[in-house]
């Protein structure tokens, strides 16, 4: 395998055996390198396009074609039932949310995250039961900025108000 000098995303050249646009995860490069240690072993790294093409400006050409990911979305629950969420107000692509954490941000199960499986216009499929299902009330977003939040009722898990802390 030929190799070609790379510079990563924290600023270092690194020699690389291939860098090509991943197309299971859109707005990604998937870099794979060859161990220097480890006889006949690879191991990949994922980069943003935008920062591959701008750290390496001679091979931004591996990065046509590479899949844009969808924007973001965030929206208020018409319904939802234990491994799904319906907004009726969507008009979204067939999966175009498929892997993407979901949260529910407010309202009734709110602090919940679930991976989305799969999704038709305006309902999401997700990979595991909700604890409490989302209702009317429920806000969430769809983020891959979104993990695990703590975050119920705008206050962090275990925080009491300074004037409950000074009086205990």
């Amino acid at each position: 395998m030929n190799s070609m000098k790379i510079i990563d995303v924290n600023g270092n050249e690194r020699e690389c055996v291939s860098a090509t646009p991943d197309k299971g995860f859109p707005g990604y490069m998937k870099i794979e390198f060859k161990s220097k240690i480890r006889k006949d072993y690879h191991h990949s790294e994922w980069y943003p396009v935008n920062e591959f093409v701008k750290n390496n400006p001679k091979l931004a050409h591996l990065a046509k074609g590479a899949p844009k990911p969808p924007k973001e979305d965030l929206g208020v629950v018409t319904s939802a039932s234990k491994t799904s969420l319906t907004d009726k107000k969507k008009k979204w692509k067939t999966n175009n949310f498929a892997g993407y954490p979901l949260w529910i941000s407010r309202g009734k199960g709110e602090a919940q995250t679930r991976k989305i499986i799969s999704n038709t216009k305006n309902t999401l499929t997700i990979n595991q039961p909700w604890k409490v299902i989302p209702d009317k009330t429920s806000q969430y977003v769809i983020s891959f900025n979104v993990h695990n939040p703590q975050v119920m009722g705008a206050t962090l898990p275990g925080y009491k108000k300074r004037s409950q802390a000074l009086d205990n």
